[in-house]
């Protein structure tokens, strides 16, 4: 759609400008401008892609083109990383077909002006294609769930109808932010008055904000269960993480995880590894990034917890959208909890497709303790072995986990098969 311009809003105020350049076809992408009031409030929100201390800004030139790699889909990547993806954009491609527009003709800044308020993260982007975003509205959980599942079977088949158009319009408004690849939602919970709102927008106190992964209804590979003794497994491994819960709601059980880009009602600014760092490989370029943010030790050691449990706890799922990093309003940037974590090997797949998706000494497969060790000396890790040790006796483990939490004896049986053979290379 031509001429929409975005304005990129941040804590109630103007970051800049967003619009969509089609004057030529072979660099058709976005083009953003700071506001220039912004740039006095320090707040960088992309210090190594968009840095307000590089030359270019400094020299004030403050209009930027998007990246052309499709992974960032013409825009730079601290925007694109409020677009979401797999289940976001089949609910959005439906939301098109009903109105009429054509995929071909909604470019990636109509997309934001799409998500609005509603993105993952504190950045917003004005204005939003769906009305009355900011009014919350009660969630019927299992109406919502059942409705996401005729989503998924019917796929293109999907209409929409009258008596239906509510449940479409809390479903995308609920699942059009996040990331990923299962259904979820955006949902709002106060514990003492036992209600459950909308989560995209803020409310008043008393509510706490989570994600809500449906129940995946799937016998063998129950996700919702797994994930959340993945859950525990990561807190007892020293693993930073999120509150996680399983509720059931009638006859399903869905995983909810406390978001951490909402604090005590506040919106806080989020990146992820993939948008600060600009398509991270391997986990030495994920520390690169830990080190040029100058974060502290305890950071370090985090993500180093975290490359050890993915690979003996079988997440080969570890890719640069996986991890994220958060900034208060003073500036300073950390290494945000750890999230999305759960075995997720298809034990049917030949070896070469069960190698992590960032590599690790250069090694994507077959890897070993030597091999952490080498990483940890790399960026000053102390004292590894211990760390390793600790995350493997968790990981030992898992079956207990997995069978405390209603995962069935013939996934255990799967899942340890397949995280024995990651401790054997390991030891080699």
């Amino acid at each position: 759609m031509n001429g929409n311009v975005v304005k990129v809003v941040l804590w109630g105020k103007t970051v800049g400008y967003l619009n969509w350049d089609k004057t030529d076809w072979r660099t058709e992408g976005s083009v953003f401008q700071f506001d220039k009031d912004f740039l006095s409030l320090g707040w960088d929100i992309s210090p190594i892609q968009l840095s307000l201390s590089s030359q270019r800004v400094q020299s004030g030139l403050d209009i930027f083109g998007g990246n052309p790699k499709d992974v960032f889909r013409g825009l730079l990547p601290v925007f694109a990383d409020s677009l979401p993806d797999h289940w976001g954009n089949s609910l959005f491609r439906l939301w098109a077909q009903e109105h009429g527009i054509r995929m071909k003709d909604v470019s990636s800044v109509d997309y934001l002006s799409f998500i609005g308020k509603r993105g993952m993260g504190a950045l917003e982007y004005l204005p939003a294609a769906i009305k009355d975003e900011d009014l919350p509205f009660d969630v019927d959980v299992t109406l919502l769930y059942d409705f996401a599942k005729s989503v998924l079977e019917q796929r293109n088949k999907v209409q929409f109808t009258s008596n239906r158009e509510l449940l479409w319009q809390d479903l995308i408004k609920l699942g059009t932010s996040p990331g990923g690849k299962r259904p979820k939602a955006l949902i709002a919970i106060n514990s003492e008055q036992q209600t459950i709102k909308s989560g995209q927008v803020l409310l008043p106190p008393g509510y706490n904000y989570y994600i809500l992964k449906y129940d995946n209804n799937d016998n063998i590979f129950p996700y919702a269960r797994m994930e959340y003794a993945y859950s525990r497994m990561c807190k007892d491994a020293g693993i930073i993480m999120p509150d996680t819960e399983l509720r059931t709601f009638e006859k399903a059980t869905h995983f909810l995880t406390r978001r951490f880009d909402r604090v005590e009602g506040e919106k806080v600014h989020m990146q992820s590894l993939q948008a600060m760092g600009g398509e991270i490989n391997s986990y030495e370029n994920a520390f690169d990034v830990l080190v040029k943010l100058k974060l502290d030790y305890a950071d370090k050691e985090q993500l180093f917890r975290r490359m050890v449990f993915n690979v003996l706890g079988g997440n080969i799922d570890d890719h640069d959208k996986n991890f994220s990093f958060l900034m208060d309003k003073d500036g300073r940037w950390s290494l945000a909890p750890a999230y999305d974590i759960v075995f997720s090997i298809d034990p049917n797949a030949l070896y070469v497709q069960k190698g992590q998706f960032m590599s690790i000494n250069g090694k994507k497969q077959g890897i070993t303790t030597e091999d952490f060790i080498t990483v940890a000396k790399s960026y000053n890790i102390n004292q590894p072995k211990r760390i390793i040790e600790q995350v493997y006796d968790v990981v030992s483990k898992a079956d207990s986990y997995l069978k405390d939490n209603g995962v069935g004896d013939a996934t255990i049986k799967i899942i340890m098969k397949e995280l024995n053979e990651k401790h054997k290379e390991a030891q080699q």
